[in-house]
C-alpha cells in the first residue's frame, strides 16, 4: 500500500472533521460558519456548556481539538485506517447525543474516552482479524531507522496482549500519558495501571526479544 496515498486518507479526513459538527450517521459533520462566541478565548467548560444548550456549531471546537487523539487511539486498537476513522467518528456522534448528560465541571476526554473505548471493543467483536496497516503511519513507529521487521514483531506482540493490557501499551507509549492519566482514562488505581503495563512488557519483551527495550 502507497505510504502517501495511506497518509492522505487521514489528511482529507481530519481537513473535513475540523469544519465538521456531529448530527447524524448520515451527515456526521455539516459545515458551517465559525460560531461567533468562538472568536474569543473561552475555556473547554464554556464551549461545553454553549453545545448543552443546543449550539452543534460549537461542538465543532471540540471535535478539532480532540479528533487527532481519538483517530490515533482507534488505530492502536482495531489497527485498520477507516475503521478507526469510522470508530472515532462514531464515538464523536455519540458524545455528542449525550452531551446533555455530561458534567462539565468534569474534563471532557475522560468521558469520551470511554465512549471511543467501548466503540473500538465492539468493532473488534465484529471483526474478529484486523488488517494490517502501514505501521510508519503510527506515530510511535514514524522513525524511519526503525527496522520495519521489528515492527510487524511488535505488532504481533501487542495483539497476543489481553484488551486490556493493549489499551494501557497504547495510551502509555503510542500517545505518551503519564499513569495518573492513565489511571483516570480507564477508571483503575496507578497501582494496576503500572502492574498491568508491566506484565504487558514482559510479555512483549519475549516476543520481541533482544530487539525492544522499554523503559
Amino acid at each position: 500500500m502507497n505510504k502517501s496515498k495511506d497518509n492522505s486518507v487521514y489528511k482529507n479526513r481530519k481537513k473535513e472533521m475540523s469544519k465538521e459538527v456531529a448530527l447524524n450517521k448520515d451527515q456526521v459533520f455539516s459545515g458551517g460558519k465559525v460560531h461567533t462566541l468562538l472568536d474569543r478565548e473561552m475555556s473547554e467548560r464554556e464551549i461545553l456548556e454553549v453545545v448543552q444548550k443546543g449550539d452543534k456549531e460549537a461542538y465543532g471546537a471540540i471535535v478539532k481539538r480532540y479528533m487527532h487523539s481519538a483517530y490515533y487511539i482507534a488505530l492502536g486498537f482495531v489497527h485498520n485506517q477507516q475503521d478507526a476513522l469510522d470508530v472515532s467518528q462514531d464515538a464523536f456522534i455519540k458524545a455528542f447525543r449525550k452531551i446533555k448528560m455530561f458534567d462539565t465541571s468534569k474534563p471532557f476526554f475522560p468521558w469520551f474516552y470511554r465512549l471511543l473505548r467501548n466503540l473500538c471493543i465492539d468493532q473488534l467483536k465484529r471483526k474478529r482479524r484486523m488488517r494490517e496497516i502501514p505501521l510508519e503511519d503510527v506515530p510511535v513507529f514514524s522513525e524511519e531507522k526503525e527496522d520495519r521487521e521489528l515492527k510487524e514483531t511488535l505488532w504481533k506482540g501487542i495483539e497476543k496482549l489481553s484488551f486490556e493490557q493493549r489499551e494501557i501499551v497504547i495510551l502509555r507509549y503510542f500517545r505518551q500519558y503519564s499513569y495518573a492519566e492513565i489511571a483516570e482514562l480507564i477508571g483503575k488505581p496507578i497501582g494496576t495501571v503500572m502492574s498491568s503495563l508491566f506484565y504487558a512488557k514482559k510479555k512483549l519483551k519475549g516476543i520481541v526479544g533482544k530487539y525492544m527495550g522499554f523503559e
